[in-house]
């Protein structure tokens, strides 16, 4: 497949020259089309141990098999082409957002697929090989203002190049699934408090997306990773800080939400600032309540450009913390550039700091370095009162950890154990 894909493409403007796109532009002109590239898997591996001969009549077969579906109008097919043994199959599509109108053209190339092999495995008895098909999508968009000619490339390209990626059954359950959780919202928002170190009160939550229990994408690594590898980072960002802000109804209006911002995102061109703010006044709240934490295990190329995205929020009245402080790449060119006004040190320092001299005295020095700068200091991870009591008497002023509250959906207080030791420990700070 990976040798066919140059003279497919060479093969585009023939069919602008067969008048396909004419063909679909009464379609077009109401609708975005769907496109369903189908390939014979290990065609040539087939040919090497069937012989030409079986192999033309393969052929044959699977080319009455797509006219039979076209001339049937199964499956909504509006037109097809063949190149060999690729297929470029033409769909109806109903209007709707594009993520929507993808999730249901991949099952419908799933459901052609499924039916497709079957008939062929049952039409060719291959001795000791089964005939199985690659499958790859795109979306012809109508709305995007560009030509007929330029959307049937791209589209080609990315059908192509989607099937070319998709060589295993599990990768393209993971993609569908991973989809049906972005269209669908199924993402729950997570709390984790964070909690005053001087008075033992609520200062916020951190909101943490998660996926459905059940699944694969249910651990926030894999979630988010995926997300990377499908160039969904944004989309998934939005839908995460849609169900935080929505979930999050404060007993006090001072509380602060703390939600994750990739530091890629301003990047995507789908990225549209302002839409926070719309999901924040529907729930009666403000900017005020919000800090956008950038992770400092992320690389920022380009420290300009970020900072001006960060203006555009802090003229609004929201806040910046830097988050996983002393564990990535620069934490102090991070904190130098975006100028925060909340430094997360990350757990790692923290984790037995009670036993580490060298850890204690770093974070004695940061603490030092934020008062200077006007900074306030989370510390992460904390997860026993010994390393409680050293950053309280460090004079970090916030902490969060399993021992001040684990996450959940709902918003939950400071665990009785850890009030009645801070009010305990209250005249030793």
């Amino acid at each position: 497949m990976a040798d066919q894909l140059a003279s497919i493409m060479l093969l585009a403007d023939s069919l602008s020259s067969e008048n396909l796109t004419a063909k679909m532009d009464k379609y077009l002109n109401k609708h975005p089309v769907g496109l369903i590239y189908l390939d014979i898997k290990r065609f040539g591996e087939i040919e090497k141990k069937h012989g030409p001969i079986t192999c033309q009549k393969l052929l044959e077969a699977w080319k009455q098999l797509v006219f039979e579906a076209e001339m049937s109008g199964s499956f909504g097919l509006l037109a097809h082409r063949m190149f060999g043994d690729d297929v470029l199959l033409f769909v109806r599509t109903k209007q709707g957002e594009a993520d929507q109108v993808k999730v249901a053209l991949l099952r419908l190339a799933q459901e052609i697929r499924t039916v497709f092999e079957k008939r062929l495995n049952e039409t060719m008895a291959l001795s000791g090989d089964s005939i199985e098909l690659y499958a790859g999508t795109a979306v012809l968009d109508p709305g995007t203002g560009r030509t007929a000619e330029n959307l049937l490339y791209d589209a080609i390209k990315e059908a192509i190049f989607e099937a070319r990626s998709e060589t295993d059954a599990e990768y393209r359950r993971l993609r569908m699934e991973f989809r049906d959780i972005l269209v669908c919202r199924k993402i729950t928002a997570y709390y984790q408090p964070i909690v005053s170190l001087s008075t033992g009160n609520i200062y916020g939550y951190e909101a943490l997306a998660r996926g459905p229990q059940s699944s694969y994408f249910a651990a926030p690594n894999r979630l988010w990773g995926f997300a990377e590898k499908e160039n969904q980072l944004y989309a998934l960002e939005k839908a995460a800080r849609q169900r935080a802000i929505e979930g999050f109804l404060p007993n006090d209006f001072n509380w602060k939400l703390f939600i994750n911002l990739n530091a890629n995102v301003i990047h995507d061109p789908q990225f549209t600032p302002g839409q926070t703010l719309a999901f924040l006044e529907k729930m009666n709240l403000t900017p005020q309540n919000v800090v956008f934490e950038i992770t400092e295990r992320q690389s920022i190329d380009d420290y300009a450009s970020f900072t001006k995205a960060l203006d555009h929020y802090r003229k609004q009245g929201y806040q910046i913390a830097i988050d996983d402080a002393g564990a990535g790449y620069s934490s102090l060119q991070a904190i130098a550039e975006l100028r925060p006004d909340y430094i997360k040190i990350d757990r790692s320092i923290i984790h037995r700091i009670n036993r580490n001299k060298i850890k204690e005295i770093l974070l004695e020095t940061l603490v030092v370095f934020a008062r200077k700068i006007d900074c306030q200091m989370i510390a992460e991870g904390i997860e026993t009162f010994e390393e409680l009591e050293i950053v309280r008497q460090l004079g970090v002023h916030f902490g969060q950890g399993y021992l001040l509250g684990r996450p959940n959906p709902k918003l939950q207080p400071v665990p009785d154990a850890v009030s009645e030791w801070m009010q305990r420990h209250s005249s030793t700070v």
